[in-house]
């Protein structure tokens, strides 16, 4: 179970999250919708731990997320700014990520490349944004 109770989160003043509960029960799908500015993507990285909650408390399993390999190792987060080394093209960088990421599955990266047809020769900078949002679920589930 995900559950986030009580959290606020401001920028520069602003706050972007205010008295934040949410609880989502283990195999259950859910949708975030809301403006621009609504804080989606704020919330996200707080249950993925990229960011800390000025106040708060956000759990997996009972357990907290911020700074918590144990549960971060186990989850994916591709951001809306994507970042490849500008020389690497897809295979080099599934290299790289393989050297980094001790369960990472050759097979189902091999599968994926296929699946979505992506040339693994070709540099990322040279992909379209769509094909890199492609690359980076592919390095994500592999």
């Amino acid at each position: 179970m995900i559950k986030v109770s009580n959290v606020d989160k401001s920028f520069d003043g602003h706050l972007a999250l205010s008295n934040l509960d949410l609880n989502v029960k283990k195999g259950s799908i859910y949708g975030l919708v809301g403006t621009n500015g609504a804080g989606k993507t704020t919330l996200i990285k707080h249950v993925t731990g990229v960011l800390k909650q000025d106040r708060g408390i956000i759990t997996i399993e009972d357990q907290p997320v911020y700074e918590n390999t144990s549960i971060k190792k186990r989850m994916g987060y591709i951001p809306d700014d994507l970042y490849f080394f500008s020389s690497y093209n897809l295979k080099e960088s599934a290299r790289f990520y393989k050297s980094l990421y001790p369960k990472w599955d050759q097979n189902r990266y091999a599968q994926m490349v296929k699946r979505f047809n992506l040339d693994e020769k070709r540099k990322l900078s040279k992909f379209s944004k769509g094909m890199q949002k492609q690359a980076a679920f592919i390095l994500t589930m592999s």
